[in-house]
């Protein structure tokens, strides 16, 4: 949540005494302006309002862009419009320099609309504006502002977009004039004091001074987004914490506060995903049941309440048989017998001074996904012998250091899905284990997306166990018709399918028909001749990355594949279609909006997480 680093009294000062600054130096410099810090800055406007209207404000943004310092380690600027539909017109990383932004600035125009959204105008301001591949720090910390300004009231419902926003630890200013209503306002800004009402924008000229102190000065705490939707496509889960008490003070508050983090991101209740909290030094103790509370808030009331337990030793072995023998029991509010994945995640900082192996492996034996992470005196080998898979060890510094890279670990906690048993031994490679991966590839989008794209799936392979047991992957291309580049069962090893990669190539093309490009994977690719095990009840995925809308209907074909319980992710960028991108994937949170596919090779991570760990059911093989 939000977080304010100055007091209401404070702030009333200090904006008067910015105010004060501007009226003495009405001709501010950038180099005046250094103070300033970092910051992301989106300017979101009604572009029905006029092109006075609109001049105005773009005269009003070029005086704040000419006392800023501008560029990439210093203040950035975006700026998107919307009237019904929203559209970006400067994304955070599209210019460095002062004139190139107020060049830039001069070209956006008005668009004349009897309606506006701004809900939906908010909510792509989060979803695609606020994204590093759109120039947005707020992985780093990096205060992210939103001016919003409206002369109509929104259409559309505003308060659950502005939430989200406030969650992510967004300031968000609301200035509005004529048909403006001023309690809507109130709702989106996250604090009332930032809501402004003018009888006309061309007044924005006269008191820019006031606004252009806001946001040069406010400064917020941002909150890296948890995956709460990739978590609902997956569904209910039981999530365990198990914490080294020893760890001292300020390391607990810290993964505390991560575990909060991770709470406020989940749909928490008894139907959705419930947290429970263990501690141990040389003797564990449960702190939360599964089942002791069913809301964020008193979960998080509890958090706070757990506190450290000096000791020199740590038995991890105890701790974990605990987990299973006191914490995965129904009475306890597990829901293991409901066939419900369980997550165990280990934190300490040293080495156990009893043995881990035959715990963890009796966790194992139950279908339980443990995680395990470590710092300082940890031993990355015991880790390895805990955690239910190798890459599901995490090495730290210090864990303090889990609130600025809790993103990856959130993804894990809330997409894993694994098998549980009751009773007896079981094989628990069904998390991570067999699955045929299907790449559907544009074909058409040039030689170097190309070569992107094919890095990517090699760096994927080489992440993946590959073979006719483990992992398949398979690769079809298509522009207006598909074509299979590697079957399923065409290579199984890591070095054979990679020097297959090397030899798919682009084929220019104006159109593409995504809709034939599915059923070709469908009733081609798909079967048990092409190496798809389908058949065997082995997880399905296909991926498609697209540059274009498809110029032939993709519903049925989709549907189709849903029907066969196969899980379709989707990619696009540059002409992609995101509505119909929806239609295709299996789930609304795996579709991925890229500026450029060349950035798949800087954060391929959340993608080859959900590749690896999605499971579904399939239901019959190809018709």
């Amino acid at each position: 949540m939000l977080l304010w680093t100055m007091g209401k009294n404070r702030w009333l000062l200090y904006a008067l005494l910015g105010i004060m600054a501007f009226g003495l130096f009405p001709k501010l410099e950038a180099q005046d302006a250094l103070a300033v810090g970092k910051r992301d800055i989106i300017f979101l406007i009604d572009s029905s309002m006029g092109a006075t209207i609109i001049n105005a404000v773009r005269e009003f943004i070029k005086r704040f862009v000419d006392t800023m310092p501008i560029g990439p380690d210093q203040v950035q600027v975006g700026v998107a419009m919307f009237s019904t539909t929203p559209k970006s017109e400067i994304n955070l990383n599209s210019f460095s320099s002062k004139e190139s932004l107020s060049s830039a600035l001069s070209r956006i125009k008005p668009k004349p609309s009897v309606e506006v959204n701004i809900g939906a105008a908010l909510d792509f301001v989060r979803t695609n504006m606020l994204r590093p591949e759109s120039g947005s720090r707020i992985q780093d910390q990096v205060t992210q502002l939103v001016l919003l300004l409206t002369s109509k009231k929104s259409k559309d419902s505003v308060q659950q977009p502005a939430e989200a926003l406030r969650q992510r630890g967004v300031l968000t200013l609301a200035a509005g004039s004529k048909d403006a209503d001023e309690a809507e306002l109130k709702q989106i800004a996250f604090d009332e004091a930032m809501v402004f009402i003018l009888r006309d924008f061309r007044l924005l000229l006269r008191i820019s001074r006031e606004m252009i102190s806001h946001l040069s000065t406010l400064t917020g705490v941002v909150v890296t987004e948890g995956p709460t939707e990739t978590a609902l496509a997956v569904g209910k889960r039981d999530i365990i914490f198990l914490i080294d008490s020893s760890m001292g003070a300020t390391i607990i508050n810290a993964v505390r506060e991560f575990i909060k983090r991770f709470v406020d991101t989940m749909p928490i209740g008894p139907d959705q995903v419930q947290v429970g909290v263990a501690m141990f030094s040389t003797t564990p103790k449960s702190e939360i049941n599964l089942n002791s509370f069913s809301s964020k808030e008193s979960l998080s009331s509890a958090l706070s309440r757990i506190k450290p337990k000096p000791s020199v030793e740590v038995n991890i072995g105890a701790a974990l048989d605990f987990v299973r023998t006191n914490m995965l029991r129904p009475e306890s509010g597990s829901r293991i017998q409901d066939q419900v994945t369980q997550v165990v995640l280990l934190l300490t900082s040293k080495k156990s001074k009893d043995s881990v192996q035959q715990p963890a492996e009796a966790l194992r034996q139950r279908g339980v996904l443990t995680l395990a992470a470590g710092s300082k005196d940890a031993d990355e080998a015991e880790l390895k012998q805990i955690a239910f898979d190798e890459a599901m060890v995490f090495i730290l510094r210090d864990f303090r250091l889990l609130l600025r890279i809790s993103r990856e670990m959130i993804s894990h906690l809330s997409t894993l899905t694994g098998v549980v048993v009751t009773e007896g031994p079981t094989e628990t490679a069904l998390a991570v284990g067999k699955r045929d991966i299907i790449f559907l590839i544009d074909s058409s989008m040039g030689s170097t997306i190309i070569n992107a794209v094919r890095e990517f799936i090699k760096r994927f392979v080489d992440t993946m166990p590959i073979g006719p047991d483990q992992v398949q992957v398979g690769v079809a291309m298509f522009s207006t018709t598909p074509k299979s580049e590697i079957n399923l069962n065409s290579f199984s090893s890591k070095e054979s399918l990679s020097s297959a990669l090397s030899r798919i190539k682009p084929k220019p093309s104006v159109e593409v028909n995504i809709g034939a490009a599915l059923d070709f994977v469908r009733t081609n690719m798909l079967r048990p001749e092409s190496g798809s095990r389908i058949q065997d009840q082995v997880t399905q995925l296909v991926l498609l990355l697209t540059s274009k809308k498809s110029k032939d209907s993709v519903q049925q074909p989709a549907e189709a594949l849903r029907r066969m319980g196969v899980l379709t992710l989707a990619a696009g960028s540059k002409a992609a279609d995101e509505a119909e991108l929806k239609q295709i994937a299996f789930d609304e949170a795996v579709v991925f909006i890229l500026k450029d596919f060349r950035l798949l090779l800087r954060n391929p991570k959340e993608i080859i997480s959900h590749l690896s760990t999605l499971t579904g059911v399939v239901v019959t093989g190809p018709n």
